[in-house]
Order: structure tokens, then C-alpha cells, then sequence
């Protein structure tokens, strides 16, 4: 279980991938992992006292995080649940699109750094 401490930044690695638009209609617009990343108690339904998680800085950007597991996980045989929660903090109508996804990724060999909807699961 994720506690979000202090040190969060040492195990959370933003992004700052960036996606090669060469030969699309886009071409010549940069497009990148800017999103600015905090974390912070919820200012929207607070819970439990003290209870900080992963907060979106700024609008209108793509933002991606990851974080390794501690230890390998084995799941063969028994169940594995993954479980977050996502929180607006801020007013419905000011997001035109939101999504929240996660990707379990085995034996990772690319860098936390380029993390985008370009590496494979």
C-alpha cells in the first residue's frame, strides 16, 4: 500500500517521454508527458486526516507516473488486485477530457522516464 511519504518522489517517476509525430497529420507539434505532478491531502472529500496521494498540477497536459514494485510479484496460482482511487479536486466542467488508466508491465526493461502509451504491456 502506496502511503505517499515524504520521500514519494525517490519511488515515483514522472514522465517527460515524448511522441514522434513525424508522418502523421499533427506533424510539427510536439507533444509530450508535461504534467506537473504533487502530492497533497485531498481538498475535494477529504478522508482519513493526513492522507495524501498523487495530485495533477496543471491542466490541458498529458501527464504519466510510475512506480516499481518493491519486490517482484509472483501471482501464478492466487489473485492479483491492483486497486487505486482517482478524486477530481477541482469543479467537473473544467476537464474537457480525463482518463485514468494503469498498465502492470513484467520485467520492464525501458526507463521510468520515457513511460508512454507507446511501450508495450
Amino acid at each position: 500500500m502506496e502511503q505517499f511519504t515524504d520521500d514519494w518522489e525517490s519511488r515515483w517517476k514522472p514522465s517527460h517521454a515524448k511522441k514522434d509525430m513525424q508522418g502523421s497529420s499533427n506533424e510539427g507539434e510536439e507533444w509530450a508527458y508535461v504534467g506537473q505532478w504533487a502530492v497533497e491531502e485531498p481538498s475535494v472529500l477529504p478522508g482519513i486526516v493526513g492522507d495524501k496521494g498523487l495530485v495533477v498540477k496543471n491542466a490541458a497536459a498529458h501527464h504519466a507516473i510510475s512506480a516499481k514494485f518493491a519486490e517482484a510479484i509472483n501471482p501464478k496460482g492466487k489473485p492479483l488486485v491492483v486497486q487505486y482511487e482517482v478524486k477530481l479536486q477541482s469543479e467537473p466542467d473544467h476537464f474537457v477530457c480525463l482518463s485514468a488508466d494503469y498498465c502492470l508491465l513484467a520485467n520492464w526493461p525501458v526507463c521510468q522516464m520515457v513511460l508512454s502509451a507507446e511501450v508495450p504491456t
